[in-house]
């Protein structure tokens, strides 16, 4: 008995089909991967801009608005400001009077980058004595 073996070429047609698709996913693969580390770059430095934001302001709540900020509290070059102001604004009138010395008072804090310009800031309240509000 003759068996004959039929081996099945593919043709370039078929060849440049599969070649395309690959080259398609290959490059949408990138594009995905791309976007990704784009995003993951972005909430990284959002991230790190609230982390310093937050130990700065930590700093000031405790050590208040006057305190010198300790070696290491914020990456080299930046740098935070404390002001410190009575509350006067969206509160009830008989809040802005002083209680036993006490007065609510609003913490802005801004922190500056390597080059000086403001990162980023906020406001917290905070009661306080009413010789250390301006």
């Amino acid at each position: 008995m003759n068996r004959r073996i039929v081996r099945h070429t593919f043709t370039l047609m078929e060849t440049m089909v599969a070649a395309t698709i690959l080259a398609a996913a290959v490059a949408a693969t990138m594009g995905i991967v791309s976007n990704a580390r784009a995003t993951l770059l972005r909430a990284e430095n959002r991230w790190a801009r609230q982390h310093i934001l937050a130990q700065a302001a930590e700093f000031y709540l405790l050590g208040g608005p006057n305190a010198e900020a300790p070696d290491g509290l914020l990456p080299d070059g930046y740098s935070a400001t404390c002001d410190v102001y009575p509350v006067e604004e969206d509160i009830e009138e008989e809040a802005l009077d002083a209680i036993r010395n006490w007065l609510l008072a609003e913490y802005h804090i801004v922190v500056y980058d390597q080059q000086g310009n403001e990162m980023a800031e906020t406001r917290v309240q905070k009661v306080l004595k009413e010789e250390d509000v301006e």
